[in-house]
């Protein structure tokens, strides 16, 4: 197992990845992602700019996440608990279905945190969709607290804003 960051040549992996974790969730009815979203060039974007981290086990994508200082336009109204510090957003969290319930969700936030504090970040923020069975279970189990919620303007289920100081 090894969590690194994702290279031009990781990118079918990657496409791959998105388009059977898309298919998946829409199957369960979590229909937040889709073929346009995040869309292949937000991933080339995140690929470039060394912001995309891949799980790989022999050789194989199997999970990934984005982490970066974007805010999402979303988290504006949130009453987060850090103000006006170095904060690292951890972004479109995926697991191929096959492999989920593994431990890589969990091995993926907690190299977040590695890297948030080798990066001198002062928090970490993370949004959950609503329908998604474990997620708030796992940001709770790993130290996040729920801060707020949100709609996105295409979605009836709220999203969860969670939290971590370092």
């Amino acid at each position: 197992m090894k969590i690194q960051q994702a290279v031009a040549q990781d990118l079918i992996d990657v496409l791959y990845l998105m388009k059977v974790c898309v298919s998946d969730m829409n199957e369960k009815g979590q229909k937040h992602w889709n073929n346009a979203y995040p869309g292949t060039d937000f991933l080339i974007k995140s690929i470039e700019e060394n912001s995309l981290f891949i799980y790989k086990d022999v050789e194989t994508v199997r999970g990934m996440i984005v982490l970066n200082e974007e805010e999402p336009e979303e988290y504006k109204n949130i009453e987060w608990q850090g103000k006006g510090e170095k904060i690292l957003y951890l972004r479109f969290l995926a697991v191929h279905p096959n492999w989920q319930g593994k431990g890589i969700a969990k091995r993926l936030v907690e190299y977040s945190e590695g890297y948030a504090k080798d990066h001198s970040y002062s928090s970490m923020r993370v949004d959950i969709y609503g329908g998604i069975d474990g997620s708030e279970k796992l940001c709770t189990d790993l130290g996040f607290s729920q801060t707020g919620q949100f709609h996105s303007k295409f979605q009836q289920t709220p999203y969860y804003a969670y939290e971590k100081s370092l």
